[in-house]
């Protein structure tokens, strides 16, 4: 038995551990975040929360029903004086009874409003909801591209450090057959020590990076898809900025959520003002009482029915104190509006000039990795033949890695700047994520 349970687990483990060495996409990644993440798992608590107010706003305009009982044992020491009755004495008995009552609202101007601002809040709540979605989506985007940022540094850390040995080696050769001074060993020296310092460091930065994503989806991933060399460099559509700006006003969830928090806000003032206002129920009851004694027992059944009319004279000025404060918590949510709107626009328009200065930047860059590869072969040439130094080899290098580097940061920079353009416009969705997945390749 326990050699079939060992080969349970071991072939238990085998799973686990080929599919976490698999190489996780974008998208997988963020769906594992919104089923983990506690910060939006948090956001879908506090959603559920809220929507529990509509109930509750409506259980107040439908009718209550009470029913109350109570059975007592009863003692009494009767003295009377001037009496022939002969009523003194001690006596015990027992009584009891029941009352059913139920409770109609009629007219209850404050609860009516209630409900209809339960259903603004709970629009608002939907809204928040949609963008802490959206925030996660940027959240994970962000961090898988930190991932893929120091995967790309330790590459090209690596390529340095080798091309640097070489440079290494071959100032060593010329120093000992007297072609080269000592200096050119020295400086070859220092440029292949920071490069191993830089691996080092790359490797660290990797670890820092997985870490980000495991906070966000509570496991641990260690391969990753890689983005490809070539990625479709596409501008905003439409391509006029006011556009985006216009569309903001209209989709952002930012927005939206403060304008539901406004309606809301606005009911608030009305309910509040309803304190001025009467109250009618419809109240109805029926019970009995039974009570024995000396005498014999008695029983009394009852019933009612009616109209009860509520009218607030003097509160102490509370009414008008909660309506003046409802006031001034709509104007602090109209503040709130016009700033989510500001913010709205000024956010569009800084993803969108991202995304086309990304474009740009994309392709000049490309270029400049071109032309620094270029650089470099002439430079180790040159150092070959007696034409250049270390230090220029050296410097060329650096300006090489410096210029993949910048490439690199670039299309990660412009695939996150098309992600929050759509967050600003209110568009955003996990669908967007499998696009990214076709530039993605398995490592």
């Amino acid at each position: 038995m326990f050699s079939y349970l060992k080969k349970i687990f071991i072939l238990i483990s085998t799973i686990l551990v080929s599919i976490n060495s698999l190489s996780a996409d974008l998208a997988s990644i963020y769906f594992l975040a919104e089923k983990n993440d506690p910060t939006y798992q948090q956001e879908i608590s506090k959603h559920r929360a809220v929507t529990e107010s509509r109930p509750q706003a409506l259980a107040k305009l439908l009718p209550s029903l009470n029913l109350s009982g109570n059975t007592k044992r009863n003692a009494q020491d009767i003295t009377t004086s001037g009496s022939s009755v002969g009523a003194d004495g001690e006596i015990d008995f027992n009584s009891h009874g029941y009352s059913l009552s139920i409770t109609q609202p009629l007219f209850r101007r404050d609860d009516f409003i209630a409900l209809a601002q339960a259903d603004s809040q709970i629009k608002e709540s939907e809204a928040k909801l949609a963008k802490a979605q959206q925030n996660l989506i940027i959240k994970v985007s962000k961090s898988y591209f930190n991932v893929l940022k120091s995967l790309d540094n330790l590459e090209f850390a690596k390529t340095e450090v080798t091309s640097l040995k070489r440079q290494l080696d071959q100032a060593n050769q010329k120093f000992e057959v007297g072609l080269s001074a000592i200096t050119d060993v020295q400086e070859a020296k220092a440029g292949y020590d920071l490069a191993v310092a830089q691996e080092i460091q790359a490797i660290n930065k990797i670890d820092n990076a997985k870490e980000e994503v495991r906070e966000l989806t509570g496991e641990y991933i260690d391969q990753f898809s890689v983005l490809g060399k070539d990625i479709l460099l596409v501008k905003p559509n439409p391509e006029v900025i006011d556009s985006w700006t216009e569309l903001a006003i209209k989709q952002n969830l930012d927005i939206a959520a403060a304008n539901f928090a406004l309606e809301s806000a606005r009911k608030e003032i009305k309910k509040q003002s309803a304190g001025h206002l009467p109250t009618v129920d419809i109240v109805a009851s029926h019970g009995y009482d039974s009570t024995g004694g000396r005498f014999g027992s008695t029983r009394t059944d009852r019933s009612a029915i009616g109209l009860e009319l509520n009218i607030p004279i003097y509160s102490g000025g509370l009414v008008n104190s909660k309506t003046r404060e409802a006031h001034e918590k709509y104007n602090q949510s109209m503040h709130y509006l016009e700033k989510a709107r500001r913010s709205a626009q000024r956010e569009t328009r800084e993803a969108y000039l991202g995304v086309i200065s990304g474009i740009s930047q994309v392709a000049a860059l490309k270029q400049a990795v071109i032309s620094s590869e270029t650089a470099l072969l002439a430079t180790e040439s040159g150092f070959e033949v007696g034409t250049r130094t270390a230090v220029d080899v050296v410097a060329s290098q650096r300006a090489t890695s410096k210029a993949l580097r910048d490439y690199s940061n670039a299309k990660y920079d412009y695939i996150l700047n098309t992600l929050k353009l759509k967050r600003s416009a209110g568009t955003l969705s996990p669908d967007d994520l499998n696009l990214i997945n076709a530039w993605l390749i398995k490592k």
